[in-house]
């Protein structure tokens, strides 16, 4: 699954450490390669949503930073996931959605099985993982029908 980051904030934090990519690849041992964190800065390349936490991590800091602050909007809007209907859904992304909403479910022991809350650090995540941004996210959410008002 590919992210839309931005680029200009795998740029900043980048340079952040005062690094060129070339001071990256030579800092990785080759593991990050100049042309290819140039190509993710530009947008010219999307990243996966493992190669960005391993290159967060790479980084050493956390992989919030990536994303723009959360409008006040969003972070007010309660958003509610129909986990029935979404068990039953048969489109491209249901799957990875199962899979991320049963690991919230299981993680804060909410095991009803009907809806799921989830927050504004959840959609961050959620987003990542469609590879969308928060807005389009909640678009696709809605488009599904898999969202509880």
């Amino acid at each position: 699954m590919n992210t839309h980051i931005p680029a200009d904030r795998l740029r900043i934090i980048r340079k952040s450490k005062g690094w060129s990519l070339q001071d990256v690849e030579r800092n990785s041992n080759g593991k990050w390669k100049a042309v290819v964190i140039g190509s993710y800065e530009r947008s010219d390349r999307s990243i996966s949503l493992r190669k960005a936490i391993s290159l967060m991590e790479f980084y050493q800091v956390p992989i919030s930073e990536l994303f723009p602050e959360i409008s006040p909007e969003m972070n007010a809007r309660s958003i509610s996931i129909n986990l029935a209907k979404l068990a039953d859904d048969q489109s491209i992304n249901s799957e990875s959605l199962r899979k991320f909403t049963k690991s919230i479910s299981d993680r804060r022991k909410d095991w009803n099985g009907k809806l799921l809350t989830i927050r504004a650090n959840d959609l961050q995540f959620l987003s990542l993982l469609l590879g969308l941004n928060e807005s389009t996210a909640l678009d696709y959410l809605t488009e599904a029908d898999l969202l509880i008002s």
